[in-house]
């Protein structure tokens, strides 16, 4: 999800919960001085008739993605909640005893605002590794990626590859047309890229004008053609600039592959692909280089 929509989400949690402290004010009118209850206590699906259920409602999807515990707890808590106002209102109408719906309703009420405040906390948490131009994460959690790169191949019987991917001659570009262009050029790249990857094979701002990607594939050659697609789909995207009088800008990267090794080290294998993108570089940049595996690592 990009910074926007996590922006979104965080001002829709703000939103939804100061429509939930008005709700909670009505209520209060109603008890204190017994006004018919409204559609949104009453009814038997009255949590998706409110403010805050139809935000949550719409949101469901994308809190899901971020976590799907918190937000299933959200949902429970929130309907929890409800029940107890419905019974609440029934009790009053029928002047019976209220004591044990009043607990439901409190109960519920803690228990959502406790797991929203968490879910908010997630967010902001995420959001602080996500690079803000180009919406991709940033390299302060590649480890766990290339941890989990490595658990998801080996489930599925595959191979994980590690890309990096560096801009050609990026210093021109900035250069020659500013550093708003440059910013304009690195998101441009970083869509071509991720929108050409598959939703699985994470795609990470590495830093500067250079990208990692973590690819599980079947073989060498399989993964190459996963790389070529990546230089192919930028040769035929150029960035388009808002002056007319100049051309649209035509971007490549150089990447460096390799394959890694079961039990080996991060840093190895960024400095193993790292070495094969620099030598691409040298060899005339816009193509990819696959980095054998150091002979010992063979068979692991």
């Amino acid at each position: 999800m990009t910074v926007e929509g996590l922006a979104r989400l965080l001002d829709g949690i703000d939103a939804a919960m100061q429509s939930h402290l008005d709700w909670n004010q009505r209520l209060l009118r109603y008890a204190l001085l017994g006004r018919p209850a409204q559609d949104d206590m009453a009814r038997p699906r009255a949590h998706e008739l409110c403010h805050f259920g139809l935000w949550f409602g719409q949101e469901h999807p994308q809190l899901i993605k971020l976590d799907s515990r918190l937000t299933e707890a959200i949902g429970h808590a929130h309907q929890a909640m409800h029940d107890g106002v419905r019974d609440l209102c029934a009790a009053r109408l029928a002047g019976e005893y209220m004591e044990d719906a009043l607990q439901r309703y409190e109960a519920g009420q803690g228990s959502m605002v406790s797991a929203l405040a968490e879910l908010k906390h997630c967010i902001e948490g995420i959001t602080g590794n996500i690079d803000g131009l180009t919406g991709l994460p940033l390299r302060h959690g590649l480890s766990a990626m290339f941890a989990q790169c490595r658990r998801d191949a080996r489930r599925e019987n595959r191979r994980c590859y590690l890309a990096v991917l560096d801009i050609d001659h990026f210093k021109r570009v900035n250069d020659r047309f500013g550093h708003l262009i440059g910013d304009a050029a690195l998101k441009h790249v970083a869509t071509v890229l991720r929108t050409t990857l598959r939703e699985s094979d994470p795609l990470i701002r590495f830093g500067g004008e250079e990208f990692v990607a973590l690819l599980r594939s079947e073989d060498d050659a399989a993964v190459q053609l996963t790389t070529e697609r990546l230089l192919e789909a930028l040769r035929n995207s150029p960035l388009h600039l808002h002056s007319l009088a100049e051309a649209p800008l035509h971007l490549s990267v150089s990447v460096g592959l390799t394959e890694i090794g079961c039990d080996e080290d991060l840093m190895a294998v960024l400095a193993r692909a790292d070495q094969a993108m620099l030598t691409g570089k040298r060899q005339g940049r816009d193509r990819q280089l696959l980095a054998p595996m150091p002979s010992g690592l063979l068979g692991s």
